[in-house]
């Protein structure tokens, strides 16, 4: 080796081990036996499994040695570049094309060698048998572990913290939220309702979740919110250097009930597994029903956003409002504002909006009066949504992060990384929404709402009921529906 001058130092540590100063350690050796040979050094160092070839270090050093940049690979040991029989043939055949040595501190090996060859293949396999027996310790200890009652989890749902000592779960602060997310479900709204609701609100977790229907839908379907444990309900394999997650069958998952505190009841949660059970198995086309002031109208009491319902004397209805409140336990009160025949709700709500289209006319009028052209400012407001856009960008990366650390699994990261997105497009059609606005006076602003709204009164009836849910969600904030007795009030919260 006294001719090699320059060689690429490989560290890994796999995720399962936790001590800190692993890498650190191998590093270190490695370090010194190339300094004692007076070699030029790249050190890639990295955690990752020995299951999987894409490792992005890994990755990087295996382009280089194909541009013959390296003269040797110098590791603690062959299974730290694959246990994968097949992974490692690939990166021995990798050497061989560069005519690049592999180094350990115990033994240098040449691949072009038949007897280095076959060594390292011995090696391999032994490697891979003591990998599979290590595996199955680990899986034995995890499975007794589960029917003790330990959490296994890699992280603590939301509600729940970890209590290391005990190794068990105990209730956090973010309880309430998921009290809240069960009693809105049972309460008629839908899991995208729900996150669009903690969206707009700002509902925050201490683990800083992020809200899209199929975390909500997941978080409803999780046991761990009526006290019990699952374990082995997934099960990950590598096929072709790529990690897969499928569903283990029943008789493999173990459920051990009553391991922590509950945070709702079991017959909460039972009603609203049967209730998602009953939603999925509607008509598609039932599903994206849509009426026009579906999303708008909310109760005047609680909140809560109102469905809709058939009548059996034909015709639709405003729902009852079903939300719960929770005194203590399982007690708890239903909200009193009662439902309303639709078409009388359409009446006043028509003569209410007509009372504000004459008002946008007469403001318009005033402006003419005075002759004002004045452009209205948004830098402040330009400002804080391109922080905001800054803000997404940067949890992208955490959750890329949070990916490569395993506290997502590559569908989680992927869905949370999708509904970041759509924020940051609904931001960047807001700013430029502003700018244009920028452009034009108060006066041609006004006229063209005004002029929406003309449009909605004269002509909504013709238009199919999606679209007139569009037009009135682009006019109105919200619609405030109050029914204690007979009569009703509204209140139309223009945008």
């Amino acid at each position: 080796m006294e001719a090699k001058k320059t060689v690429a130092v490989y560290v890994r540590k796999s995720r399962e081990e936790e001590t800190e100063d692993t890498l650190q350690r191998q590093q270190s050796v490695l370090i010194d036996l190339c300094e004692r040979n007076h070699w030029n050094y790249d050190v890639y160092k990295e955690v990752g499994s020995s299951q999987e070839l894409d490792r992005p270090e890994l990755q990087k050093m295996i382009s280089r040695i194909k541009l013959f940049h390296y003269d040797a690979v110098v590791s603690a040991d062959q299974d730290r570049l694959s246990r994968s029989v097949g992974h490692l043939d690939q990166i021995k055949q990798t050497l061989v094309n560069a005519g690049c040595l592999f180094v350990t501190p115990s033994r240098v090996y040449d691949f072009r060698k038949d007897d280095d060859d076959f060594i390292s293949d011995i090696q391999s396999v032994l490697s891979k048998q003591e990998y599979q027996k290590i595996k199955a310790r680990l899986i034995r200890g995890s499975r007794q572990s589960a029917r003790d009652g330990n959490w296994l989890g890699k992280k603590s749902p939301i509600g729940y913290k970890y209590n290391r000592d005990t190794k068990r779960l105990e209730i956090s602060e973010d309880a309430p939220v998921v009290r809240e997310m069960f009693n809105l479900y049972i309460a008629g709204l839908s899991t995208k309702d729900i996150a669009y609701k903690f969206t707009q609100e700002a509902v925050k977790t201490t683990m800083n979740m992020l809200w899209s229907s199929a975390s909500v839908s997941r978080l409803l379907s999780n046991v761990a919110y009526v006290g019990h444990s699952l374990y082995g309900k997934t099960i990950q394999k590598t096929v072709d250097g790529k990690r897969t997650v499928t569903y283990a069958d029943k008789s493999e998952q173990i459920l051990v009930e009553n391991t922590h505190e509950p945070i709702v009841s079991q017959d909460l949660f039972d009603q609203v597994q049967q209730l998602k059970k009953d939603r999925n198995s509607r008509p598609p086309a039932l599903k994206l029903g849509k009426h026009k002031f579906s999303g708008l109208i909310r109760c005047g009491l609680c909140g809560a956003i109102h469905s809709f319902q058939g009548s059996r004397y034909g015709g639709k209805r405003i729902s009852s409002c079903q939300t719960r409140t929770y005194s203590s336990g399982d007690d708890y009160t239903v909200c009193k504002n009662s439902g309303a025949k639709l078409s009388e709700f359409e009446e006043l709500f028509y003569t209410y909006f007509s009372q504000h289209v004459k008002q946008l006319e007469q403001y318009v009028d005033l402006i003419r009066e005075h002759g004002s052209s004045d452009v209205p400012d948004y830098t402040q407001e330009l400002e804080s949504k391109q922080k905001q856009i800054t803000k997404l960008n940067n949890d992208i990366k955490r959750i890329q992060q949070g990916f490569m650390m395993e506290i997502f699994t590559q569908g989680e990261a992927r869905e949370q990384i999708h509904q970041v997105k759509q924020q940051i497009k609904t931001l960047e059609g807001q700013v430029d929404e502003l700018k244009e606005q920028g452009n034009i006076t108060e006066l041609d602003r006004v006229e063209l709402t005004l002029a929406t709204m003309r449009r909605f009164l004269t002509h909504g009836d013709k238009f199919p009921e999606r679209e007139v849910n569009t037009i009135l969600r682009e006019l109105v904030e919200v619609i405030v529906y109050t029914k204690m007795g007979k009569e009703f009030d509204i209140k139309i919260v223009m945008k």
